[in-house]
């Protein structure tokens, strides 16, 4: 989730709840990077997983990594220290033996390992047994001799100890995550519009992202660890965006957490939403023996699916949220006469992040927080997982799995074994809505339990998913029998999405099931009898609380997914017909011009605001000559598509490669207007798909070598993903097909499409039968009323226009 401004509206919602006094231990010790003080540099290295690095150099010195004696084959060796005395040098071979050779000095460093993924610490390791963590901000070491930084909150109004441990999750993230000073007496304050007198410096504050955590979590009755990403804020190291040292930073962590004597059982969950809800993934899948459970609220599947949606360049969001994550891990500090200062006495704009400047000036003499940033510098250069460059025709390598797979969060689910409680929407535009194929990941025999939801990104947390989200840390993190909230807590929780998203109403938080269970093995058996795989909460926004605001009005729970269904497939016709059946349509073709700059890029003014009840949506048709629409007669009967879909299209195209949307919407009866409900892309030259593939999910590989050109004189089918449909389309409207070039239909995505004009031909009816296949659900029982167009959370509304080839 992006940073939100620490005085977002929902803070009102405390009001009542006691205010608590903030503690600020003082910093662990332990190894941590340093620059060398003046005179002879004193050189400080270490072997990370499959790197190693290297701090106390001159800045400029010439350096040589070793390997028993020998120079180290790799394109960044030797190398030289950046302007803080620090290098890094990645991709390396696990093993022994290797060293320094500043050549420049004259000096080696010790001699040290790196390290390989998968080969851990015993669990009764002093890594992980001998560093007490007490509440308020920490610095804990890694294995390989980095230090994160940690903030320790206790549920709130409670202390933790070993007389009376505290059930506790992670929250885990490289936003401003360990920014020591408590958020919730702040929210009190503001709620009360008084001065929040004694509750800590307010630059310390951590980000309004990490509430799920810091917030939420507390008033629910768990302590809750901040951990700060490496190479970000106060931690050490060096960014490298779900890079292998941050993904068993993340196992090392858990085990530490888990050896306090004031956590409960010995085990700990982990939380988060976004950021901090895609980091779980890969946490889990390292398979840390003392981690009980996960709760990832939208995440991701890949990287590369929200980066390059189709594999056409995400411009829009991924590139800045890449951007801000830069910014985000540069230095605060600079070099001077051989020892690290701060970079300056109050933040730097977009040069770290700000709470950095004030912790470093709160520690004083010997900050660990400005020796930390020693590393910040070599930050993994984010140049090959953004930009054009990656997917262009012809010479960008598209998705090169030994960089893509190692940060791919359906490749790690496939390796969690722990339960899992996860949530997202199916409009979500920040991370995408294909974040469903990670259950197709996660082994069948985890503990899966998911809510599927239409809106943006914060509908994750939705009163309806919350109830369930508490109930299920207690039974799998707390190990007990659910517990409801007392009234002020659960006022926190009800209210959390509707203030956060700026709407006015929202669902009344459901009750907390299980509380008479006699047992907590009676508890988690009922709670996994009623609790299905995947739960699809249908039309939100169109509840009795107001339209757009936070609230479903009926379910369904599948045992798997997709669901089994009726996999359903709607053939193109002549004048824009799509039917079902098997029934042959006359063979033509429809033309179309794929030019994006016919249409606004996303739709939504950057002022807007996706979670509102009613966004200033710029939703705009597909002017005639630019799509091609295909659409059913209207329904005879509620007809209800859970699961992924594929567009078959067949294409001629004197252009070889071009890049193609495709928009489901509902058109509603008068066909007057229509509803927006999902879409799909593609690059055309993405024609060859992993042998996983299936008739509705189709995965092409995204290879450059795979590529493969469209003919100008013959019909060539290209298969384009349709991001999941989960939608009741009720009798009486019609759901339509329309292919365009991509770009509109997401308020933050946009695309650097090569489209300029061109003209396609899709063919239909004979041998080419473009169609959309899908995936009926049956035994759905839907609310009769037709939802007001525009009023579900994440699906604007717009005048029908009938493309070129309609009638």
């Amino acid at each position: 989730m992006r940073s939100r401004n620490r005085r977002s509206s929902w803070r009102h919602v405390v009001a009542g709840i006691a205010a608590a006094g903030l503690v600020l231990v003082p910093s662990l010790g332990g190894v941590a990077p340093r620059a060398g003080a003046t005179g002879t540099p004193t050189l400080q290295a270490g072997g990370s997983i499959e790197e190693a690095w290297l701090t106390g150099a001159a800045p400029g010195d010439s350096i040589t990594l070793l390997q028993n004696g020998s120079a180290v084959a790799n394109t960044a060796n030797p190398g030289t220290a950046d302007a803080l005395g620090s290098l890094i040098i990645r991709n390396l071979t696990p093993g022994s033996g290797y060293v320094w050779d500043d050549t420049t000095q004259g000096i080696t460093s010790t001699t040290f390992s790196v390290l390989a993924p998968g080969v851990n610490p015993p669990t009764d390791s002093a890594l992980y047994t001998d560093q007490p963590m007490q509440e308020g901000l920490n610095y804990i070491t890694m294995r390989d001799g980095i230090q994160l930084a940690a903030t320790v909150r206790y549920p709130y109004g409670s202390t933790c100890s070993a007389a009376a441990p505290c059930p506790t999750v992670i929250e885990y993230s490289g936003y401003d995550t360990a920014g020591p000073t408590d958020p919730i007496p702040y929210l009190l304050s503001s709620a009360l519009g008084q001065p929040c007198t004694g509750c800590g410096n307010p630059n310390l504050l951590p980000d309004s992202a990490t509430d799920v955590g810091a917030v939420l979590a507390r008033v629910s009755g768990f302590a809750t660890v901040s951990l700060q990403m490496r190479g970000t804020g106060c931690s050490g190291g060096a960014f490298d965006l779900f890079g292998y040292p941050s993904d068993y930073d993340a196992y090392d962590a858990v085990e530490i957490v888990a050896h306090q004597d004031w956590v409960a059982n010995h085990k700990v969950g982990m939380v988060g939403i976004s950021y901090s809800g895609l980091s779980q993934l890969p946490s889990a899948g390292t398979d840390p023996p003392d981690l009980a459970a996960i709760a990832p609220m939208s995440p991701t599947d890949d990287l590369f699916s929200t980066g390059y949606p189709g594999g056409i360049y995400n411009s829009g969001f991924a590139a800045e949220w890449i951007a801000d994550r830069i910014d985000d891990a540069m230095p605060a500090a600079t070099l001077s006469n051989g020892v690290l200062v701060p970079l300056a006495a109050t933040p730097v704009a977009n040069v770290g992040q700000p709470w950095v400047y004030y912790e470093m000036a709160a520690e004083g003499p010997g900050s660990m927080c400005l020796a930390n940033q020693a590393l910040h510098g070599q930050s993994e250069s984010l140049s090959s997982l953004v930009g054009p460059q990656t997917v262009a025709p012809g010479t960008g390598p598209g998705r090169d799995p030994s960089l893509f797979d190692r940060r791919s969060m359906s490749a790690w689910a496939t390796s969690i074994t722990v339960p899992v409680f996860m949530s997202g929407a199916m409009q979500d535009e920040q991370t995408g809505p294909q974040w469903p194929a990670l259950l197709s990941a996660l082994p069948k025999s985890t503990p899966v339990f998911a809510n599927m939801v239409n809106g943006g990104h914060i509908d994750s947390t939705d009163p309806q998913i919350i109830s369930r989200w508490l109930e299920f840390l207690d039974l799998y993190v707390a190990d007990k029998v659910p517990t409801a909230p007392n009234a002020l807590d659960a006022l926190v929780l009800d209210d959390f999405t509707s203030q956060a998203s700026g709407t006015t109403a929202q669902a009344p938080l459901p009750a907390i099931r299980f509380t008479g269970a006699k047992n907590l093995k009676d508890a988690r058996k009922q709670f996994s009898h009623q609790t299905p795989r995947v739960e699809v909460l249908f039309d939100n926004g169109a509840g009795a609380v107001g339209a757009g605001d936070p609230q479903s009005t009926y379910s369904a729970g599948f045992k798997q997914w997709p669901p089994k269904g009726h996999t359903t497939t709607f053939s193109f016709g002549p004048d824009g017909l799509m039917q079902g059946g098997a029934a042959p349509h006359t063979p033509g073709s429809a033309t179309l011009q794929l030019d994006p700059s016919q249409r606004p890029a996303s739709d939504l003014p950057s002022s807007g605001n996706a979670w509102a009840a009613d966004p200033d949506w710029d939703w705009t048709p597909v002017p005639p000559q630019y799509g091609a629409g295909f659409q059913t007669a209207p329904m005879t009967t509620d007809t209800t598509i859970v699961g992924p879909a594929t567009l078959n299209l067949w294409v001629e195209s004197a252009t070889p490669v071009v890049d193609f949307q495709a928009t489901i919407t509902e058109v509603r009866p008068g066909s007057d207007q229509e509803e927006y409900v999902t879409s799909g892309f593609l690059r055309s030259s993405n024609q060859v798909d992993l042998p996983t593939s299936t008739k509705l999910f189709t995965i092409p590989s995204y290879l450059a070598t795979d590529a493969e050109s469209l003919d100008p004189t013959n019909y060539t089918l290209v298969k384009i993903p349709i991001d999941p449909i989960v939608h009741t389309f009720r009798a009486g409207t019609e759901l339509r097909v329309v292919v365009s070039a991509p770009g509109g239909d997401r308020p933050l995505w946009a695309f650097d499409s090569i489209d300029t004009g061109q003209s396609v031909s899709i063919g239909f009816g004979g041998h080419t039968k473009s169609s959309l296949v899908v995936d009926v659900v049956r035994n759905v029982t839907d609310t009769p009323t037709l939802p007001t167009c525009g009023s579900l959370r994440g699906e604007p509304c717009r005048s029908y226009v009938a493309e070129g080839n309609q009638t």
